[in-house]
């Protein structure tokens, strides 16, 4: 079975991906329209900010096959980075203080309801959660959170968790031309990394792998992030081959069938 998200974030983020491609939900839009075409389920977690700031461009999602979860209300705001190292050195996780998180939630929580909408999943931006983050989701109603990633089994822990499984596109894929130096493992942030191309290899390994040993694949692709990289190209090719498996949302998963 394949478990397809993607992250959607407000336009306040203003992140250079953003900057080329415009807003996430203009992406997400055109994502989903692919999905729509090869039939494939899937799950969006979002900005609580988009749901009350770009209310008219979220609306036209409502109309696809998608499931809506949480994904903090604005990327914790203006965050920057010393902010964010005395988050992780004071309480050992981005994300911040319990006092904090909990008013987040609430609030991501709160945007969803204006609109009748349930918030049963989530995802906390950049991974940034803690054990303090799955007790307050579980107390504010949500059933799936999928901050983990590496090849764990999803699980049942307070809260079910749901770990992505298959290499993520912003934490893999280089942009651009792929450079010798881009190879190197202890280069920046934006090394170490391999083709686009490389990329649809590996996934297309990875669920074939998984579907023979009957294992679900936890998938992260970033509507943004393809719009930048090639307008969607490589998405369509990656859409067409996992329309070969059958799909569901994160909240359809049988996590006590592993």
């Amino acid at each position: 079975m394949i478990y397809l998200t993607g992250d959607v974030h407000s336009r306040s983020l203003n992140n250079w991906e953003q900057r080329i491609a415009g807003t996430d939900i203009k992406s997400a839009r055109r994502y989903l329209e692919i999905l729509k075409k090869y039939k494939i389920s899937s799950t969006l977690f979002i900005n609580g900010e988009c749901l009350d700031n770009e209310r008219e461009l979220f609306n036209e999602l409502l109309n696809f096959n998608v499931e809506f979860g949480g994904h903090t209300y604005n990327n914790f705001g203006k965050l920057g980075s010393i902010k964010s190292f005395f988050y992780r050195k004071i309480f050992r996780c981005v994300y911040g203080s319990e006092k904090f998180q909990r008013r987040d939630i609430q609030k991501t929580k709160k945007a969803f309801e204006k609109l009748n909408l349930k918030m049963i999943s989530w995802r906390t931006h950049a991974f940034g959660s803690n054990e303090k983050t799955f007790k307050i989701l579980k107390q504010e109603g949500v059933n799936f959170v999928s901050d983990l990633i590496g090849d764990i089994k999803p699980f049942n822990k307070e809260i079910s968790h749901v770990p992505i499984n298959i290499p993520v596109d912003q934490n893999t894929i280089v942009y651009g031309k792929l450079k010798p130096e881009n190879r190197d493992p202890f280069a920046s942030c934006v090394k170490g990394r391999i083709s686009a191309e490389e990329w649809f290899e590996i996934i297309k390994k990875r669920v074939i792998d998984n579907e023979k040993k009957k294992m679900d694949s936890i998938i992260l692709i970033h509507p943004t992030t393809m719009a930048v990289l090639d307008n969607f190209v490589l998405f369509e090719k990656i859409a067409e081959f996992l329309s070969k498996y059958k799909s569901a949302k994160i909240s359809e998963i049988k996590i006590n069938s592993f």
